[in-house]
């Protein structure tokens, strides 16, 4: 079980994981943790807080600032056992505990003197002052310029794209290409999330493209002619064959699937394209393959020449499958090739490249001194809503703080917090990543959850608990545990009905008479329920 925090009695200096659900308490934890380390010497612009959104940063920015100037307002007596004013601030009654408190106090004052010099910032903004401070040994450009919209750029790299490697194509390649639905807005909503990411691994890593438009239409031809002459001859051998499923191949479907073939052929000339596919063109019933399927087993299929050509015609579209494949990947390179352009000419560059950048200069193998310089800066970092974090964005802080260097160096663990509900990881919410969460509690010294929410009713919390409870693993990985939650004494239930308290968590059960059923006799949903 994971053990609750005293956010006044954790050492510092160590990586620590904090699992914080909704509610929890987890912005008043960073703040007496950022309270603590100014105590006990850290000066403000020294630690460095990253969270993942500007209002979020701004919001804590705030909070840590009041949090600081309240303690500060509460009396201090000089006696730690002197009686004095009730104090209800529990962050002031535990600095006037410790030695030396006036010190701790003027530490805290300059602290908020100093404030408009705190590093409360977001992931993009750490990189970008990163990569900027240290051009040299990241590898930046110094007149780096951050553009907060990529759409532009992306659209014209579509553009580009389409128009110098796609729309010269064969006219038959560009007419299976438009079936596929192959548009610069389709490469743009399709695309758009995965070339910002070079870390991702892609499947197939290369495809080989290959003109196959001509062998195409001397197929398509062939079968033209075959059906001209020819129909009669191939109904018969079907209807005549023992093994062939006549299920499948009706009397009546049999000479429709050829008229509406020949119909295809007559309408779209050289240029026809057939989708082989058992829900595409009838022309695909024809194939081996198909025939093949479709015959009792133990027997040979019927054999002609259409037949073959037919297969002929599926393998050529298996083949301009791939080519589509090949010009995807194609894609993903000239984006690459044509962001590095953009970023070499203008100096700019966009959020993802910012943690792009800094997660390949870390790397390297001269990311030592960028980590030292990186280090010499900060000297403690926190990061809240870690579990939004992705691959890349936890490698570099990974290798930025939770690793005291090389073993040459004497070097002891900077403060390293990790604030964030694994829960909400599953969701891959901003990009999130369950395994990289998975590797920072591998990695962790310590790990706390805070166990008291302050949001909900006691009900809800219990239902809950309850809920979550029934399985020993609900969220199928034994390093997520689930840890039930209580509420403080003053928390109410708040909903009541004649005086009593609503259940919170209610189920509601529909009656699927109403609506068709699969095989398993279970609703196919989704439906909309009145």
């Amino acid at each position: 079980m994971m053990t609750p925090l005293d956010p006044f009695n954790l050492d510092l200096e160590k990586i620590t994981l904090i699992e914080a659900s909704a509610g929890t308490g987890k912005t008043y934890t960073i703040t007496t943790l950022v309270a603590r380390l100014i105590a006990q010497g850290f000066p403000i612009e020294s630690i460095l807080v990253v969270t993942f959104t500007e209002a979020a940063a701004a919001e804590l920015k705030l909070r840590v600032r009041d949090r600081l100037s309240h303690c500060l307002a509460e009396p201090w007596p000089q006696d730690p056992g002197e009686a004095g004013e009730i104090r209800a601030d529990e962050l002031a009654r535990f600095f006037n505990d410790q030695p030396d408190p006036s010190l701790l106090r003027r530490r805290l004052a300059h602290g908020v003197t100093c404030f408009d010099q705190a590093c409360i910032m977001t992931i993009h903004s750490f990189c970008f002052q990163t990569l900027k401070e240290n051009a040299f040994e990241s590898g930046a450009y110094f007149d780096m310029e951050l553009l907060t919209d990529s759409s532009s750029f992306f659209d014209q790299v579509c553009m580009d794209f389409f128009m110098t490697r796609i729309n010269d194509l064969d006219p038959l390649l560009l007419k299976f290409l438009a079936q596929k639905g192959v548009t610069p807005e389709a490469f743009k909503s399709g695309f758009r999330q995965v070339v910002t990411r070079p870390g991702l691994d892609i499947i197939p890593q290369k495809a080989a493209f290959s003109d196959v438009s001509d062998a195409y239409r001397e197929l398509t031809q062939k079968i033209h002619n075959l059906l001209e002459t020819d129909t009669q001859t191939i109904i018969g051998l079907i209807q005549a064959h023992k093994g062939v499923d006549k299920r499948s191949y009706t009397k009546k479907n049999l000479p429709n699937w050829l008229a509406l073939s020949r119909e295809t052929l007559a309408v779209q000339g050289r240029d026809a394209l057939f989708a082989m596919a058992e829900k595409g063109d009838p022309l695909f019933k024809f194939t081996r393959t198909r025939l093949a399927d479709k015959t009792k087993e133990g027997q040979t299929p019927p054999s002609h020449e259409f037949f073959d050509l037919c297969e002929g015609l599926l393998e050529l579209s298996h083949v301009m499958e791939t080519n589509l494949i090949s010009l995807k990947l194609e894609f993903f390179a000239y984006f690459r090739q044509e962001l590095e352009r953009m970023k070499q000419r203008d100096g700019a560059c966009f959020f993802d490249d910012l943690i792009n950048d800094l997660a390949a200069a870390l790397g390297r193998e001269s990311r030592e001194q960028l980590r030292r310089a990186v280090t010499k800066k900060y000297r403690a970092c926190l990061i809240d809503e870690f579990q939004d974090t992705d691959p890349a964005q936890y490698q570099i802080f990974s290798r930025l703080f939770a690793n005291p260097g090389d073993s040459n160096h004497a070097e002891k663990q900077m403060p390293f917090f990790m604030i964030g509900d694994p829960k909400q990881a599953v969701y891959a919410f901003r990009g999130g990543d369950i395994f990289a969460y998975l590797s920072a509690s591998k990695e962790s010294d310590q790990m706390f959850t805070l166990e008291k929410n302050y949001r909900s009713a006691p009900l809800m919390v219990a239902a809950v608990n309850d809920l979550f409870s029934l399985e020993e693993n609900p969220f199928l990985f034994e390093q997520i545990e689930f840890t039930r939650v209580i509420t403080p004494q003053t928390a109410v239930n708040r909903l009541v009905e004649k005086g009593s308290p609503v259940p919170p968590l209610q189920f509601s059960f529909v009656k699927r008479e109403a609506f068709p059923l699969d095989r398993r006799g279970q609703t196919p949903g989704p439906h909309s329920f009145p």
